[in-house]
């Protein structure tokens, strides 16, 4: 039986119970809805905020991962840039040559044509001195990736490890200069032609000895002449001793330091060599064609690293959206369920705070009694 209590209002205790707990779950639904998490706090659920946070970490190296293969793409892109346009002067070279070839040119004409081959040569070495990406020499054989053979490193995933890194090789970034292209495809340590000691940069004689004149044979000194040439390793000679009489007997100085009979630098040298009669001219068709096949071959080559750089980038995509969803599913509130929630308790708080207030008036009925 039910009796009428003064100092104990139980019916007020029960519904101020019901209250805090109608009003904690109301603003718990109206967090929810109002940041769009289910899980704002620990207390929400621990183990799903320990799950959510290392899924987050994810996310995160995911969007570095796509920055950094986006920026090898960029970089790619620049190297491929500059390499049109140095086989866009290469071709020009050649169509050039070949018309000096030809043996109706006099000495103003060759002449003529020795200029503009001269000035893109020269044009040729400024771009590949300087093009750089971020700091990175790209094309002039100077950048740590070129000279230490290790190429470029992306990094493309998450985690440590071989697999998780594209490595680019580090062809893609020797020296593009004039006389580097020109030794693609030509004999390598044939006997009595010498070999540069840092086994880079070279150009040696041609493996087919019925291709070659002496005034384009070039001798490989390095530091033991003390004249390096505009690559900074080799020098080439050309002596009346080589045969050929048009060349005065002189070594070129490619320093530039006064130290051979005439100064001139290595493109003046090659040029003096090539266009002074159709016979060079000629056979430097042959080394033409080297350098084109030497750009077709890089670019070939960051053609097909652009390719797997870009699925690399798809790839990261598919992965940083799996777990973006597994998130989601963890961590994201369902609104529909919160509104409902929201909407059910702000009714409960509203009931209950009216029976609070009956139960608070409640004890009054004693009064009648007395």
């Amino acid at each position: 039986m039910a009796s009428i209590t003064i100092n104990t209002n139980l019916a007020s205790l029960t519904a101020q119970r019901n209250l805090s707990a109608a009003t904690s779950s109301m603003n718990t639904a109206m967090e929810r809805l109002t940041t769009g998490y289910r899980i704002n706090s620990g207390k929400d659920d621990a183990a799903g905020s320990a799950v959510s946070r290392l899924m987050e970490a994810q996310i995160s190296a995911y969007d570095v991962a796509e920055s950094n293969t986006t920026m090898g793409l960029s970089l790619l892109d620049t190297a491929e840039g500059v390499l049109d346009i140095v086989g866009s002067y290469v071709q020009r070279i050649r169509d050039l040559t070949e018309q000096a070839a030809n043996g109706t040119y006099g000495t103003a004409s060759m002449q003529a044509i020795r200029t503009e081959v001269q000035q893109r040569m020269l044009e040729i070495n400024r771009l590949c001195s300087v093009i750089d990406f971020n700091g990175i020499q790209l094309l002039d054989g100077t950048s740590t990736a070129a000279r230490t053979k290790a190429g470029i490193n992306l990094q493309v995933g998450n985690n440590a490890g071989g697999a998780n890194v594209i490595n680019l090789d580090y062809s893609l970034f020797e020296s593009a200069k004039f006389s580097a292209l020109i030794i693609f495809g030509n004999a390598r340590n044939e006997t009595g032609y010498g070999k540069n000691t840092d086994n880079i940069t070279t150009w040696y004689k041609r493996s087919n000895p019925n291709e070659t004149t002496k005034a384009l044979e070039a001798r490989i000194t390095g530091a033991a002449a003390g004249v390096k040439g505009d690559d900074g390793k080799t020098l080439y000679k050309y002596t009346v001793e080589d045969g050929y009489k048009s060349i005065l007997k002189s070594t070129y100085d490619c320093n530039n330091d006064g130290k051979a009979i005439q100064n001139a630098s290595c493109i003046t040298a090659i040029c003096d060599a090539v266009y002074t009669d159709d016979a060079t001219a000629r056979e430097f068709l042959y080394f033409l064609d080297d350098a084109i096949e030497n750009i077709s071959a890089r670019s070939a080559l960051i053609g097909a690293y652009m390719n797997r750089v870009e699925s690399a980038v798809d790839a990261i995509g598919v992965q940083k959206e799996n777990i973006v969803s597994a998130n989601s599913s963890i961590k994201d509130a369902d609104v529909a369920t919160e509104s409902s929630n929201y909407i059910k308790y702000q009714i409960l708080q509203q009931s209950a705070a009216t029976l609070l207030s009956t139960a608070n008036q409640q004890p009054q009925i004693a009064l009648n009694l007395i």
